[in-house]
């Protein structure tokens, strides 16, 4: 149980890192839009849309892996509802992060082909593209995992004799 909760914990953890990466994701390129050419304005226009539909989706991980907590499997009883919930929440947050790696992708390497030579002083940088996609990533994981550990102990749970549906109170 040590590991299931873990790796819960965990999951809220880089949700949130997730959450705050969109949160302020569009900070780094703000200089695309005060200093840039009308290429990198129109590629900027382009991030935004992305960061909002990305925070979006952010805020909805975010508050599903707190739902997470809730559903936390017994130390007694497996519990019926929880177990569905782990698999449903690590198939949907995966379905919701695939997009935004591929659009992650797209981007950085847009931005990387991007002309930034009108911008004497401005050092491209593609940090905030990778540290999405390492969160994304070891979110997805944590989630696999997390589905793993909670099929094992609900039927360890369940061998003992322990009876399936969880009393909520």
């Amino acid at each position: 149980m040590k590991i299931q909760a873990g790796l819960v914990y965990s999951v809220v953890a880089v949700s949130a890192l997730i959450f705050a990466l969109y949160l302020g994701f569009m900070t780094q390129y703000y200089d695309l839009f005060i200093y840039g050419t009308d290429e990198l304005y129109e590629f900027y226009l382009q991030l935004q849309v992305f960061n909002k539909e990305a925070f979006r989706i952010a805020l909805q991980i975010m508050l599903l892996a707190v739902i997470l907590m809730t559903f936390q499997l017994s130390k007694h009883r497996p519990g019926l509802l929880g177990m569905i919930y782990v698999p449903a929440i690590t198939i949907y947050i995966s379905l919701r992060s695939l997009p935004l790696l591929d659009d992650l992708s797209k981007y950085r390497l847009d931005y990387i082909a991007s002309d930034f030579t009108s911008m004497e002083e401005y050092t491209p940088s593609t940090l905030a593209f990778d540290i999405g996609f390492i969160f994304h990533y070891v979110q997805i994981g944590l989630l696999i995992a997390l589905c793993i550990v909670a099929v094992i102990t609900f039927v360890q749970r369940l061998k003992e004799g322990n009876p399936i549906i969880r009393k909520f109170i």
